[in-house]
């Protein structure tokens, strides 16, 4: 059974409207992305007690229907998750295929693959305070005919994490849900949960993923893939440079490329019951062992 807390019936939809105000003014950072936006969605509030916590098992949430950007009806969407999928015909991972069909190199078609999704979250987070969940679940990547990674899709953005000062600095605000027990996803004094939501969700659990099964069935250098998410990495930061104050940069900047990764320790959590949705522990940084 899937649940949702009141806190993304709440959220979803807020997070949605703002993502969506600022795509428009930022021409979609140059229409490589589009959301699947959560336009209503419904919980359950015990009667009595005025409980939210109950509505978890009885809430609903309406996404809108995905229609693609003209330049781009012709391409077939494919969520993250099925790239790693094993063909029925000979057991290689479904993105094989795609890269075949594209006649690129490898390391070639991977560079364009990191650009395409690192552009638009690196923007986001660095811009806005934003951190997309853009994990192989909620993430869907429109590709061409010949196999080319064309345009980024996301969905899910009730659990979505922001800092809220940076959303204030370019003139938008986002309305905390609050409520007794449920950790907040609106951050005011530190930037930190916002910057491991997008590493966990993106880097680590996404793009690094994609990489260790590259590396593995195409037998590639080690470094090889890492190194060009670095690279991807580092371009995203320099173009950004101009658009945010230098500390921020310079900071941001080192968190990605050198400091070790934080990640979500989804096994302590799981064997304490949640109790502490929080937990995460640290991981050498690949971006930097590779440098």
């Amino acid at each position: 059974m899937r649940s949702l807390q009141a806190k993304s019936i709440h959220m979803g939809p807020r997070i949605s409207q703002l993502i969506k105000e600022i795509l428009h003014n930022e021409d979609g950072f140059n229409q490589s992305v589009s959301i699947l936006e959560e336009q209503i969605a419904f919980h359950y509030k015990h009667k009595e007690r005025q409980d939210d916590a109950e509505g978890k098992y009885l809430s609903v949430v309406f996404r809108q229907a995905y229609s693609a950007p003209k330049c781009y009806e012709n391409c077939l969407p494919i969520t993250v998750a099925t790239l790693l999928t094993s063909l029925p015909q000979n057991n290689n991972p479904l993105i094989t295929e795609l890269i075949a069909s594209s006649e690129q190199s490898v390391e070639d078609w991977f560079r364009q693959y990191a650009q395409l999704v690192l552009h638009p979250v690196i923007s986001l987070y660095l811009l806005y305070g934003i951190g997309l969940e853009a994990h192989q679940q909620n993430t869907q990547i429109l590709f061409s005919d010949e196999g080319m990674a064309r345009h980024l899709l996301i969905r899910d953005f009730g659990d979505g994490r922001t800092y809220a000062p940076l959303l204030h600095e370019r003139g938008y605000a986002l309305q905390p849900y609050s409520y007794p027990g449920i950790l907040p996803t609106v951050f005011f004094d530190d930037i930190e949960p916002v910057r491991t939501f997008v590493v966990d969700a993106c880097f680590l659990t996404h793009l690094h993923e994609l990489a260790l099964c590259l590396t593995s069935h195409y037998d590639l250098d080690t470094p090889v893939l890492w190194k060009i998410l670095r690279e991807v990495t580092d371009q995203v930061f320099n173009a950004l440079k101009k658009r945010v104050s230098n500390s921020l940069w310079q900071r941001e900047r080192k968190m990605f490329l050198s400091e070790p990764w934080s990640t979500r320790s989804l096994l302590s959590m799981h064997l304490s019951q949640y109790q502490n949705y929080r937990l995460q522990h640290e991981l050498t940084n690949p971006l930097n062992f590779i440098a």
